[in-house]
């Protein structure tokens, strides 16, 4: 690895994790020094851990309700996801996407990253479910969620991978494993290879050179 890809992925890594004072006070330690289960009150005033599956399972289950409802049969507006990110996602995804948005504005008319919505795993939606839901708790504050999404007669195999941050379970990572496509993966690589590309363009005064196979 050259010292520019080191400087590159070290900038989106600082990115990521310095989002100012604000979000330092917010991070979970793992390890030995992880904190205890935290308790949650359910709707029937009862205290529940929150590493709980069924919890987890519940809070999946309506997380997809509020998909369905963003995202109705009838509707000839393109639904912005900016709402369903705010607030069902992780900081991290939430800034990775704001840099990722970020690199597609200046480099308007060369293509962008989103060609998809990882919501609805496809460009086009009709009735939005789900059905398999299966929890696998990590630890206190990670576990990962597996259904099936159906969508227009479409069903895909989708992973999620949850933390627990704030006080709730949010997603920090979706995974579409019927196309293989681990989105958060996928959109770390499109930033190091734009962030290549600019290095590429300013040693050699704005003209690109593309390698053809």
């Amino acid at each position: 690895m050259d010292m520019k890809k080191i400087i590159l992925f070290g900038s989106i890594i600082m990115a990521l994790t310095g989002c100012g004072n604000k979000d330092k006070a917010n991070i979970i330690p793992l390890g030995n020094d992880a904190p205890p289960v935290e308790e949650v009150t359910i709707d029937n005033g009862q205290k529940s851990d929150s590493a709980d599956p069924e919890l987890i399972t519940d809070r999946v289950n309506a997380i997809y309700a509020a998909v369905a409802e963003a995202y109705p049969e009838i509707n000839d507006i393109t639904p912005s996801n900016d709402q369903l990110d705010d607030a069902y996602c992780t900081s991290e995804w939430k800034t990775l996407v704001q840099m990722v948005n970020s690199k597609d504005a200046e480099n308007m008319g060369r293509g962008g990253f989103f060609d998809a919505d990882y919501w609805i795993m496809g460009q086009d939606w009709g009735k939005i479910t789900i059905s398999g839901l299966k929890v696998d708790v990590k630890d206190n504050t990670h576990a990962n969620a597996f259904f099936t999404l159906h969508n227009l007669g479409s069903q895909t195999k989708v992973q999620l991978e949850l933390v627990f941050e704030h006080g709730e379970w949010l997603i920090g990572n979706f995974i579409d494993e019927t196309h293989k496509m681990d989105w958060k993966k996928s959109m770390m690589l499109y930033l190091e290879k734009k962030g290549k590309q600019e290095q590429d363009e300013s040693a050699n005064d704005g003209i690109i050179e593309y390698n053809i196979p």
